[in-house]
């Protein structure tokens, strides 16, 4: 407690967080929403790889790129999966994760795809 004639402590401005590198550009500023529909064979050109069973998260991975049916974005080799139809997907096995994006690819249904660049997270679990 403060004694009389103390003053109490300056506390710094809360419009400023002063943590060190709060001026960075966050993560979530770089996420990018590409919306795909499964072509008419059902297939969407494209592999997903990763997953909490590895240890990783979900990435795309083989893309063909002049045969994904893109309806607005595009998806890169080793975009990290975040969300796919509003559904969030980190913590997702690799095989639950396709199964949630075939169901919803089903029947032509357009389907959004929230991805973020892998940047230097390191995908491949194998040491170098």
């Amino acid at each position: 407690m403060l004694k009389s004639g103390q003053k109490r402590p300056s506390t710094p401005n809360k419009t400023t967080s002063g943590v060190p590198g709060s001026d960075a550009e966050h993560w979530r500023q770089g996420v990018r929403e590409t919306v795909i529909t499964a072509r008419p064979d059902g297939s969407l050109n494209f592999s997903v790889y990763g997953g909490s069973d590895r240890g990783e998260f979900t990435y795309v991975s083989h893309i063909v790129q002049n045969k994904v049916n893109y309806v607005s974005g595009k998806l890169n080799e080793e975009d990290i999966l975040l969300e796919i139809q509003g559904q969030k997907v980190a913590g997702y096995t690799q095989r639950d994760v396709v199964a949630w994006l075939n169901h919803c690819c089903r029947n032509g249904n357009p389907v959004v795809l929230k991805t973020i660049d892998a940047g230097e997270y390191e995908l491949d679990s194998r040491v170098k």
